[in-house]
């Protein structure tokens, strides 16, 4: 088991392949957290992990209600990469979709919520490019959170115009997402991604 000083690690609540998820606690406060560990076979290549280090950088760039927040990042005693997030009570949408499905109203609300979130991320630079309901948490009081900016773009400003800030790390031509919900450009290369591309998501 992985150690990260300060912090009490629990079961696992998540996995994907670059990161899994546990349920934690930090010690000092006595709080839930979730605990994102990056796959430590991952570990030894720098592409991998300067993607999962901006991940972090990205969120913590975000303060918004419908957007996961980040408290903390470090390395473990293993020197395995991780990032600390508040956590969520509930499930996501893809999850409750198969459970049960959602009425008019529901649909409706859950949608306003996210363009809200992501109305946010682009006014700060931000693209997601994986919108989807696996990355969309609804929690136990109905509030929906945007996920996993595991491959979001972070974009500077400069006279109200979008500018890379930065070396992208993805070269042109990669197609990156989730293809049942990527725009028609996004399909193309993750390179042609804008804000309307999340909204298209």
């Amino acid at each position: 088991m992985i150690t990260i000083p300060g912090y009490s690690i629990g079961k696992q609540i998540g996995s994907g392949g670059m990161a899994t998820v546990y349920e934690g606690r930090q010690d000092s406060l006595d709080r839930p957290v979730a605990i994102k560990v990056m796959q430590q076979q991952l570990a030894m290549q720098a592409d991998v992990v300067e993607r999962f280090d901006s991940e972090s950088y990205i969120i913590a760039q975000l303060n918004h209600p419908h957007i996961v927040q980040v408290i903390d990042r470090g390395l473990s005693v293993d020197n395995t990469p991780y990032f600390i997030m508040g956590l969520l009570q509930g499930e996501d949408l893809a999850q409750r979709l198969k459970r049960s499905g959602l009425g008019f109203n529901e649909k409706l609300d859950i949608l306003i919520q996210v363009c809200k979130a992501l109305a946010y991320a682009h006014k700060n630079g931000v693209i997601h490019r994986d919108i989807k309901p696996a990355n969309i948490f609804i929690d136990t009081e109905g509030h929906a959170h945007v996920l996993d900016f595991g491959i979001a773009h972070f974009l500077g400003k400069e006279d109200g115009q979008i500018l890379h800030s930065g070396e992208d790390q993805t070269q042109p031509g990669t197609i990156m997402g989730t293809l049942a919900y990527m725009s028609p450009e996004q399909q193309q290369s993750a390179h042609l991604v804008t804000p309307l591309s999340d909204l298209y998501s």
